[in-house]
């Protein structure tokens, strides 16, 4: 046999993209199982413009890897993503065209990546409440901890619910189940979204990782071809959702963003509010409120926690803005958009 005319394309290796990343991701592999840790910096991961295209792109660079033949993706830490960079979406108010990337691209490559590019089986391992999950449900398979609680949290906090966890709620649970979770905000627990075939199993805490190896060594036991092959039939109908649906879902959500930017709603330098000096300590002072209520997380029957207002905040929001202010902020509402806690009402599904 004659040597070919040009050699197969060099590709990164594990080493050099997970350096890429580190600030986004640790990343362990063992026997071609392939853990993915979110994270930022040494910290769980932050909630940023940053981030957000960072689990896009390493997608696409672990399904180039023909190394890694199973993944799983968690969070460090106790719990999943529950917090915001305060500084992370400077970018987002850059009109047109870095606003565009951010919502036209970054949106619809993060599922579109982790459902086309990684063509092995994955599994989600959500290690307790938190929000922004959808890498781990777009995964064939997600274990979710006892403690664990989810919402959908845009409906009720200013935007059109398209980012694609509404989407996904509505292809897990059905279409009436997932309009009332993103149109109402309300929080699921770990039993309802197993009941309601949101995730796959339930854990105790501190098990899901563990679990989530336990099962890939399991498809290990499979022949190469046999597995990944089926990893592509779990994959069809998550497929066939994004085809279908997903793209409407993500542009309706950046249509309703930009009228409001437009109307002056929300925070931009773009928008006739951009001269209001305290709107980045808006994000500051909801970040804070986050931190307020983390740990009365778990309980359903929970009061208000009456944070302290910013004394600038209201004047650095638009009046429409001004209006929402109990729906969108620790202390008052009747939402979880903050994960502020609240008296959820009975679940009549």
């Amino acid at each position: 046999m004659g040597k070919p005319m040009a050699d197969y394309a060099k590709l990164p290796e594990l080493e050099e993209y997970g350096a890429w990343f580190k600030d986004f991701a640790d990343l362990y592999r063992e026997d071609g199982i392939l853990q993915v840790t979110w994270k930022t910096l040494d910290m769980p991961m932050h909630h940023s413009g940053m981030a957000h295209r960072a689990v896009g792109q390493l997608a696409r660079m672990i399904g180039m890897d023909m190394k890694n033949e199973i993944v799983i993706f968690t969070m460090l830490g106790d719990n999943w993503m529950i917090e915001s960079d305060p500084d992370g979406w400077e970018t987002y108010s850059e009109l047109p065209t870095q606003r565009f990337q951010h919502q036209y691209f970054d949106d619809t490559n993060l599922f579109k990546n982790m459902a086309f590019d990684i063509d092995v089986p994955t599994i989600g391992a959500i290690p307790g409440p938190g929000f922004h999950w959808d890498s781990a449900l777009l995964a064939d398979l997600t274990i979710v901890t006892e403690d664990c609680v989810m919402e959908v949290p845009h409906g009720q906090g200013g935007l059109v619910p398209g980012d694609g966890m509404g989407g996904l709620c509505q292809f897990y649970m059905g279409a009436k189940r997932g309009n009332y979770y993103l149109s109402t905000t309300r929080q699921m627990t770990a039993k309802e979204m197993l009941d309601y075939g949101f995730v796959s199993e339930v854990v105790p805490k501190g098990q899901a990782q563990a679990r989530a190896w336990e099962i890939a060594r399991m498809w290990k036991k499979m022949s190469y071809e046999n597995r990944t092959i089926m990893a592509n039939i779990m994959k069809r109908p998550v497929r066939k959702w994004l085809m279908d649906d997903f793209k409407l879902h993500t542009v309706s959500e950046q249509y309703g963003s930009l009228l409001r930017i437009a109307a002056g709603e929300l925070g931009d330098e773009n928008s006739r509010y951009a001269e209001a000096p305290d709107l980045r300590e808006l994000g500051r002072y909801a970040e804070e409120g986050r931190r307020v209520v983390q740990e009365g997380r778990g309980r359903r029957d929970r009061e208000p926690v009456q944070a302290q207002r910013h004394p600038g905040l209201l004047q650095a929001l638009s009046p429409r803005a001004q209006e929402l202010i109990p729906y969108n902020l620790p202390g008052g509402g009747q939402t979880g958009l903050l994960w502020k806690p609240y008296k959820y009402p009975q679940n009549t599904l």
